[in-house]
């Protein structure tokens, strides 16, 4: 973060699920591309993505249930990244896959990911579309260049403009019709696209005028991640981002995001833990 302004790099579609066949690389083994990005250094949300396909792919009788990435270190955003993935456990509903990556041998991102085959219900309830928020037909494009999708919020590209300031909440509408209509492919994207509005919304309260104030320049990094899936959704449709950061302190920020259909049912959750200082 500079100055308060938000930027996001662009991202390739195609590099971003670009996982070469274990069979091409070694038994456990992956390798990926890095996004095209504006950015020197690989990107979490990336590797979130990549770990969806690496591990549906290592047990592809199920689906990704959850996962959690923590990043101690940035990647380079030049080489191609060596994806090693380990089945801690494997049985006939629930399954326990670890995904590391690394490049020459220094690992910078680890997701360990719960996987599940389909099962009913026993028990039933989940949190309902938040009242009052303005549906997709009343919102005004966002432009996020990180997401391969189409993005709306009310106010458009004013609700982060770095001369305002805000709560640090913000209700977004994605949908995405430029890849196929697949279960673990929106799994993947989901997953990738949740990451890039927790750091803005942490910094709505913040107009450019107060950032300067406490020093011109931040510094911000995403240091873990943890998604969850809980109904089947389609990236086809609309789906709600409801964003809240309820803390930012002691140079972290900690963000959450609940996404609906249009239909009101909660599909998944997010939540994050961030870096966020003043720049050195």
């Amino acid at each position: 973060m500079a100055g308060g302004t938000h930027m996001w790099p662009v991202v390739d579609l195609a590099d971003l699920l670009d996982v070469l066949d274990p069979t091409e690389v070694g038994v456990g083994r992956f390798r990926a591309r890095n996004v095209t990005s504006t950015l020197p250094t690989t990107l979490g949300s990336q590797t979130l993505a990549q770990a969806v396909v690496a591990a549906e792919r290592t047990v592809p009788h199920m689906a990704v249930q959850s996962l959690h990435g923590v990043f101690p270190r940035g990647g380079y955003a030049d080489r191609d990244v060596d994806v090693a993935v380990e089945v801690v456990q494997s049985g006939r509903a629930l399954a326990t896959v670890q995904v590391s990556f690394s490049q020459e041998g220094r690992e910078h991102a680890r997701v360990l990911t719960m996987l599940s085959a389909e099962e009913p219900d026993f028990l039933s309830h989940g949190a309902h579309l938040p009242e009052g928020v303005p549906g997709p037909e009343e919102c005004e494009e966002l432009p996020c260049a990180l997401l391969p999708w189409e993005v709306r919020t009310f106010g458009g590209a004013d609700a982060l403009a770095a001369e305002l300031s805000g709560p640090p909440a913000l209700d977004v509408w994605m949908r995405c019709d430029k890849a196929p209509d697949l279960p673990g492919l929106g799994r993947a994207l989901l997953a990738h696209g949740s990451e890039g509005f927790l750091g803005p919304v942490a910094l709505r309260p913040y107009p450019h005028t107060e950032i300067e104030r406490r020093g011109g320049r931040g510094a911000s990094a995403m240091l873990a991640q943890t998604v969850t899936f809980h109904r089947p959704f389609s990236m086809h449709d609309w789906l709600l981002l409801h964003c809240e950061s309820p803390f930012a302190g002691g140079s972290r920020m900690y963000g959450r995001i609940q996404i609906f259909t249009q239909a009101g049912d909660l599909v998944a959750s997010v939540s994050a833990q961030g870096l966020m200082r003043q720049a050195g």
